[in-house]
């Protein structure tokens, strides 16, 4: 699973003025033609020398961190549709995530991770869990970028429900529905206390539930209310649907309940911004409450990119064209992927970093990135 976890812990790793990291996202989907035949190794040995020949600083590093990585794929065997590679040798650095998702072929060599493309992974595929039951049997798996992980599988045994006839069989019949509902509630109880450990141990944020209608209601009516308030919807599927069918259910419910999210978090920033309680609008406000280590979460629209520099000294990041640093009087470096840095920086300070996209990136058209305070 990817989580801001692993965020952090790339951020963990020692850095230092001449750090620099090989970042690579490729796309190996085998129902690609062009992936076929190991194909996508011949796009990254492409990409590579590019990136080879148009490096100034630090080349002969660049090529020791591309032969490391190009040794790796030589004996690699592509299980998914995307992998994901960080690899500095310098600081014994070397992170590696097979995706089930597709992602765009990519590489950088930077002072830190190329992040962006991993953020905007987590937020399309959160992780989260995905409850499936019936009166006798439950499924409870997690699901992210990486795919389906089962894990629980519960059975209990609920006597089913007899049909009696005649008077002389009323109390029988209105007995043996009042033990199966027992039962059934029992079971649906066993199948709450395990996705309440799930998740305390997996730390999934969202909760979808799928089965037969009244399986469903009964399990909802027994949720603690922590558990209740992360239910984002629900799916029609068998407890034995396979990984295509469920995955297909669950990014539809994933869609919607992530368009309505995050049009209700830009629409509570802006107002919040213009109120001046705790938000600000714009790339400069933004950096600012960066420097002050104020954000609580940065919003940024998908297709917003932005150049900038970067302090040698204090790092402090900056859009206007001054050649030194207001802060400390240090040099400043050119940063062609300002949103990057910036998005690196809050996750340091244990910030959050939301990708947003369909309508609600409409209304972050015009300033492109905003952020809500911590103060």
């Amino acid at each position: 699973m990817i989580s801001y976890d692993d965020l952090r812990q790339l951020q963990q790793v020692p850095s230092g003025p001449d750090a620099c990291t090989l970042s690579l996202y490729v796309n190996i989907n085998q129902a690609n033609q062009s992936n076929l035949n190991r194909g996508f190794i011949t796009a990254v040995e492409n990409m590579f020398r590019q990136m080879s020949e148009g490096q100034q600083n630090h080349r002969e590093r660049l090529e020791a961190e591309c032969r490391r990585v190009l040794d790796f794929l030589a004996n690699y065997t592509a299980g998914g549709k995307g992998l994901v590679i960080f690899s500095d040798s310098s600081r014994d650095l070397w992170w590696q995530r097979d995706l089930q998702v597709e992602v765009p072929t990519g590489a950088r060599w930077t002072p830190h991770p190329w992040v962006r493309p991993l953020l905007e992974l987590i937020e399309e595929h959160d992780h989260f869990a995905v409850v499936l039951l019936d009166k006798q049997r439950a499924r409870i798996l997690t699901v992210d970028a990486t795919g389906v992980t089962q894990q629980a599988e519960i059975e209990s045994e609920v006597a089913n429900r007899h049909q009696a006839t005649g008077t002389d069989h009323i109390w029988s019949q209105s007995h043996m529905e009042r033990n199966h509902t027992n039962q059934v509630v029992g079971h649906v109880k066993r199948v709450v206390e395990e996705l309440s450990t799930i998740v305390d141990r997996t730390r999934v944020s969202r909760v979808i539930i799928g089965g037969p209608v009244e399986a469903a209601s009964i399990l909802v009516g027994e949720l603690p209310k922590r558990l209740e308030q992360m239910v984002t919807g629900a799916i029609s599927v068998p407890i034995d649907a396979n990984t295509e069918r469920l995955m297909e259910e669950v990014r539809a419910v994933q869609q919607r309940y992530e368009q309505e999210d995050e049009s209700r978090l830009v629409e509570s920033m802006i107002t919040a911004a213009h109120k001046g309680d705790r938000a600000v609008l714009g790339i400069t406000d933004t950096l600012e409450a960066i420097q002050q280590q104020r954000i609580y979460c940065m919003m940024v629209a998908r297709d917003y990119h932005i150049e900038g520099k970067e302090c040698d000294s204090c790092h402090v990041l900056v859009v206007d064209g001054q050649e030194k640093c207001s802060f400390c009087g240090g040099k400043l470096e050119a940063a062609p992927d300002l949103i990057n840095r910036a998005s690196y920086r809050v996750l340091e300070q244990s910030g959050k970093v939301q990708i947003i996209s369909g309508a609600a990136a409409g209304k972050l058209e015009r300033i492109g990135v905003g952020a809500v305070l911590r103060f």
